[in-house]
């Protein structure tokens, strides 16, 4: 792995399995990989979202040992199964990590915003961690969402879908409960916007892991770097689809309050 990923790093890795090219190896030799590259002081987490929002039909109450991730791919899965390997309570936008900082970026997460505010990520910025895109872009970097709660811009208590409604359930000691949700993440569809900013500070490295094109990046400087650019342009990263509920919704709000 010549991208440039460290002994100790604290990693946040985003991925496609597929995209690697690894005819002759399966998804836990690439997370035993990752683990032995970042050695026994370093850390590797992934998203495992299970979007358990009381509002969905027929969603299953999230039990953090069981509740499959949805739209992660395989590789978080292959973590959150992984020896050792430890998992958030977020019932929506949980994470799974192992290593030196896994507990830290887990526990105590059931109810904070799984993406803002006490989550996993704030957690990962706080202890300087550093992302790994395997074979996609940042687009699917979850990082950026924290970036838009670090903006300060009042416009993530919009829910993504407003009929998922504002809470979520979990299952707890043997019981349902339901957990209130107060921040949400936007769409990311024009995320990849941030790549020429990212790029024109030399703050993204190139590489690649087999077949797969990498990015690799630190969390601090990226996300205080794209939060100064939505605090001078706040809809900077909004699509224009007339169909895109949050971002429709988050304009319309900036509008309101004179700030766009």
């Amino acid at each position: 792995m010549h991208i440039g990923v460290r002994k100790g790093d604290c990693l946040i890795v985003h991925s496609s399995f597929k995209s690697l090219g690894l005819a002759h190896r399966s998804p836990v030799d690439v997370i035993r990989t990752l683990a032995e590259v970042t050695g026994g002081e370093g850390t590797v987490m992934m998203p495992t979202f299970t979007y358990c929002y009381s509002g969905i039909w027929n969603v299953q109450p999230y039990n953090p040992a069981s509740s499959p991730s949805v739209f992660m791919g395989i590789l978080p899965e292959t973590l959150r199964n992984y020896p050792g390997a430890l998992r958030s309570g977020s019932p929506t936008y949980s994470v799974a990590a192992l290593g030196r900082y896994a507990k830290q970026l887990t526990e105590g997460r059931e109810r904070s915003c799984g993406l803002g505010s006490g989550s996993s990520y704030e957690e990962a910025y706080r202890l300087g961690a550093r992302i790994l895109l395997i074979g996609v872009g940042n687009d699917r970097n979850s990082m950026i969402h924290y970036t838009e709660h670090a903006s300060g811009l009042p416009f993530c208590d919009i829910p993504y879908r407003d009929f998922w409604g504002r809470s979520a359930i979990a299952e707890r000691d043997g019981k349902i409960v339901e957990v209130p949700v107060e921040d949400y993440p936007g769409c990311s569809v024009k995320f990849r916007g941030v790549d020429r900013l990212l790029d024109d500070r030399g703050l993204i490295t190139r590489g690649r892991i087999g077949r797969s094109e990498c990015m690799l990046m630190d969390a601090r400087p990226i996300v205080d770097t794209i939060a100064e650019g939505l605090r001078e342009k706040p809809d900077w990263l909004f699509c224009e689809s007339i169909i895109c509920e949050p971002c429709h919704l988050r304009r319309k709000r900036l509008q309101k309050l004179g700030i766009i």
